[in-house]
C-alpha cells in the first residue's frame, strides 16, 4: 500500500448536485496518481485549526491530475468545504485505507450503494479491469437527494431506487437487489459490493447470508486521525476477537467478518 501523501490541492470546479450534496473537483496530481478504488483522503476544511479535526472523505473518480470529492453538508466542516471557490487551496492527506480486492469469479458484480455511499463505487467502476458483468444500484430518498447527475448515472448504466418512487424502482436498495438476484440465471454466483447507510448494509448482509452470496461491505464511520492511532473508528469483529480499525484494516470487509448490529455479537 502506498504511503500517505500530504498535498495542497487546488479547487478546479465546485457544483451543488442537489440539496446539500456537493461535487468538488480538485487538482491534486500526486495523490491522484496513486489512489485506488476505496481509498480516502483526510481533508483539512479550513486554513486554520477550527474545526480542529480533518474530515475523512472517499476519493471519487479520478481524471488525470484531478480527483473528485462528493459529500453531503452535515455540519460546519463540510459547510466550509462546500464554500470553497475555484483556485482555493485544499489541504489533503491520502490515499488512506486499503484498496479493494475483488475475489476471482465469473459471476456478475453487483454494486449496491445508498446516497453518497456511491462515491467509491464510481471510482471502482472506472478502475476495474476486465469485462466482468456489473450491475450498479443507487438508492436515494427522492430526486431531490441524488448524489450524481442523471447524465452521469445514465452513462454508467446505474439503476435507481427511491423511497418515494420518484426515480426508478419504488422501494429501497435491498428490495431492488433481491429482485435482481431473483432474475439471475440459475447457479449464478454474484459478488455484492456495498457502501451506504447502516440500515441498508444490515439489510444487505441479512439477505446475502440467507442466499449464501459473498458480499463486501465498506464502512463509513467517524475518524479522528485516519491512520489507526486514535482508535475512534473501531468496529467489533464477528469472531469476538476484538476490533477492526476501519481506517487501518479497511474500509472494506467481508460482511461476515464485522458486526453491523449488536445482536450479531458472539
Amino acid at each position: 500500500m502506498t504511503a500517505p501523501i500530504a498535498e495542497i490541492g487546488r479547487v478546479n470546479t465546485t457544483r451543488e448536485i442537489s440539496a446539500n450534496l456537493w461535487d468538488i473537483e480538485i487538482d491534486a496530481p500526486r495523490i491522484s496518481a496513486v489512489t485506488r478504488a476505496w481509498q480516502f483522503a483526510h481533508v483539512r476544511v479550513s486554513g486554520g485549526f477550527d474545526p480542529f479535526l480533518r474530515r475523512p472523505l472517499s476519493i471519487g473518480p479520478i481524471a488525470g491530475d484531478k480527483l473528485r470529492l462528493i459529500f453531503q453538508v452535515r455540519g460546519e466542516g463540510t459547510r466550509l468545504l462546500a464554500a470553497k471557490k475555484s483556485g482555493d487551496p485544499v489541504d489533503l492527506i491520502g490515499p488512506l485505507g486499503h484498496p479493494i480486492q475483488i475475489p476471482d469469479g465469473e459471476g456478475p458484480l453487483i454494486f449496491l450503494s445508498g446516497g453518497i455511499g456511491v462515491v467509491p463505487l464510481l471510482t471502482l467502476d472506472d478502475q476495474l479491469p476486465g469485462k466482468r458483468e456489473r450491475i450498479f444500484i443507487l438508492g436515494v430518498r427522492s430526486t431531490a437527494t441524488i448524489p450524481v447527475s442523471l447524465a452521469e448515472a445514465a452513462e454508467r448504466h446505474i439503476q435507481w431506487s427511491s423511497d418515494d418512487g420518484s426515480l426508478g424502482f419504488h422501494g429501497n436498495t435491498v428490495q431492488l437487489l433481491e429482485r435482481i438476484v431473483d432474475g439471475l440465471a440459475k447457479n449464478t454466483a454474484p459478488l455484492v459490493i456495498a457502501c451506504g447507510p447502516g440500515p441498508m448494509l444490515r439489510g444487505m448482509k441479512s439477505f446475502c447470508l440467507k442466499r449464501r452470496i459473498t458480499a463486501l461491505v465498506s464502512l463509513e464511520v467517524p475518524m479522528g486521525c485516519g491512520v489507526g492511532a486514535c482508535q475512534s473508528c473501531a468496529v467489533p469483529r464477528s469472531d469476538g476477537k476484538g476490533y477492526y480499525l476501519v481506517c487501518k484494516d479497511g474500509p472494506v470487509f467481508d460482511c461476515r467478518d464485522v458486526v453491523l448490529e449488536p445482536g450479531e455479537l458472539p
